[in-house]
């Protein structure tokens, strides 16, 4: 192995984990605690893309359909709380807080999909119950934090190293390895690919089916009035309580749009939506004179079922069920990367170390890779990724 600056340690096992974001971040940490040195590499630091926003929503998508899909989102609401609990995150106010999410009704259908999450008991009330005071549901345990800090807590660990360097290639193997586009080479037990929408660019990984969407996040002046609130609130967009005296107001959904820098037309859209569906608050905000003192733009990577990509890379053979040795997945978190990537950073770890799942065989199916493979194979029975 070439030297990188670090010295691995032969007692442990060691994983290779490509981004520092929340899926990451959350990977690094559930190896580590498993006795794994992790080494985390991304070129831009900690959190330097969709997870760099001062403000994440922990929030879920109440469904009394029990697919699959809304499975995911109840498991990984309950376990993502379970983790910030156990870490003792948020620490302080300015980290955010766990004191409850509000889900506004947009439309007639979206309440009577909530009413009818909590009247079929698959939500029990100590996580939705009906809003006080407003109509709307309230995501108890939920709340708002601030991503970056979440990925500096979780990376703090003395088993996990952040190195800045940019990873060229994947190589399976026992062991595998990643060639470095400096030219160095560093193998490991296992490497696991955390680099959302970047994870494409990989060679070999452009088959992934993933939605790169633009998103943009205004950070609105908080007033007198508005200091006092406490509570995120969930609407066509989003709108968190204070942090440092700036709201987040947010945010833009835009597929087919690469453009990386903010836009006034952005911003506007943001303060537009906030006044249809929160007009007292728009209003407590400063209504026509809302100052915006900052916004920010990042992508969003969704697969194209909506549940995240977790799990054994698969390989181009024609056995659709044939994976790369050593080599693994978590991507496509859309915007509930905060929810999701405990669940999977668990799933991964277990599934590596041979421990018993936190999840059953349907949700491990409805998250692996090679779902995507196998349903092109229906269509198309020549197709290789």
């Amino acid at each position: 192995m070439t030297n990188t600056g670090f010295t691995l340690h032969s007692r442990h096992r060691h994983a290779i984990v490509i981004g520092a974001g929340l899926a990451g971040a959350t990977t690094a940490r559930a190896m580590a605690e498993r006795g794994w040195q992790v080494t985390v590499f991304d070129p831009q630091g900690i959190a330097s893309g969709a997870s760099g926003n001062l403000a994440g929503v922990v929030y879920s998508t109440p469904s009394p359909h029990l697919t699959p899909q809304n499975r995911f989102y109840q498991a990984s609401y309950r376990h993502a709380l379970a983790w910030l609990y156990r870490h003792g995150f948020p620490a302080s106010h300015s980290d955010g807080q766990l004191n409850g999410v509000i889900q506004h009704f947009v439309d007639d259908k979206q309440q009577q999909k909530l009413t009818a999450a909590m009247d079929s008991g698959a939500w029990p009330s100590d996580v939705l119950r009906p809003a006080k005071g407003v109509n709307a549901v309230e995501l108890v345990g939920g709340g708002y934090l601030r991503p970056d800090r979440w990925c500096h807590h979780m990376l703090d660990h003395p088993e996990i190293t952040l190195c800045r360097y940019t990873v060229a290639s994947l190589h399976e193997g026992s062991p595998a390895s990643v060639q470095l586009s400096n030219g160095n080479q560093m193998s490991a037990d296992a490497v696991i690919v955390c680099a959302a929408g970047a994870s494409q660019q990989l060679p070999g990984l452009a088959w992934l089916p993933l939605k790169h969407i633009r998103g943009q996040v205004s950070y609105c002046q908080a007033t007198e009035t508005s200091q006092q609130w406490q509570q995120a609130q969930c609407h066509g967009g989003y709108l968190t309580p204070a942090l440092g005296g700036l709201h987040c107001v947010g945010a833009t959904f835009t597929l087919h749009d690469s453009h990386p820098s903010p836009t006034d037309a952005d911003d506007a859209e943001n303060l537009a939506q906030l006044k249809y569906y929160l007009p007292d608050a728009w209003q407590t905000l400063g209504g026509n004179a809302i100052v915006i003192k900052d916004r920010r733009v990042a992508f969003r990577c969704q697969s194209l079922d909506f549940v995240p990509i977790c799990g054994p890379l698969p390989v181009a053979t024609d056995n659709p069920h044939r994976i790369a040795t050593g080599l693994y997945l978590n991507v496509a978190h859309g915007s509930r990367g905060i929810t999701g990537t405990p669940l999977c950073a668990d799933l991964l770890a277990d599934l590596i170390t041979g421990e018993p799942l936190p999840v059953d065989s349907q949700l491990v199916d409805a998250l692996d890779p090679s779902r995507f493979i196998l349903r092109k194979r229906k269509k198309q029975p020549e197709w290789k990724p």
